[in-house]
């Protein structure tokens, strides 16, 4: 069936107030989102694009490492790394861009699976990623650790909804 992707939803989950925050925080700012389910990618860039993000996709941990090595070391201030991809998956790619030159190995790389349980978030911090988003993603959460990611001293006494 061909469907297409209603705004409503974003608008209702975030809140018009709460969007147009998110725009003015998050304008300018730049991700690497790296997920291999094109629905998932169109919903998760909606929303991204929504909050002000400029977005680029990669479909497998592979093809987002070179995309990011490729890139200029400014070109983004954070990646969105699904775990279970072909080719190379969330860990390993992760592991690969922390290994990269210290100029573009520091970037924060936030997990996006729905593997919630604990040994997945200890795996996701062994392998160098900074915080973890549980799918189907809630926008909210979503917005919240990207704020506590990308102004950590700004926000990092904000509990974040998932623990309010």
């Amino acid at each position: 069936l061909p469907l297409e992707i209603s705004t409503e939803a974003l608008n209702e989950s975030v809140g018009e107030a709460a969007q147009e925050d998110a725009e003015d925080l998050f304008a300018g700012k730049s991700v690497l989102l790296v997920e291999d389910n094109p629905i998932n990618t169109e919903i998760a860039k909606m929303i991204l694009t929504g909050a002000g993000f400029t977005v680029d996709t990669a479909d497998n941990g592979k093809k987002a490492v070179e995309i990011y090595s490729a890139a200029p070391p400014d070109k983004y201030d954070v990646i969105l790394m699904d775990v279970q991809m072909p080719v190379m998956n969330g860990y390993e790619a992760t592991a690969a861009i922390r290994a990269l030159d210290p100029e573009r190995a520091g970037i924060p790389v936030v997990a996006m699976t729905a593997n919630v349980f604990t040994e997945d978030l200890h795996r996701a911090s062994e392998a160098g990623m900074n915080a973890h988003v549980a799918k189907p993603i809630e926008v909210p959460v979503l917005m919240s650790t990207l704020k506590r990611t990308l102004f950590p001293q700004q926000y990092a006494n904000d509990p974040g909804e998932e623990e309010k």
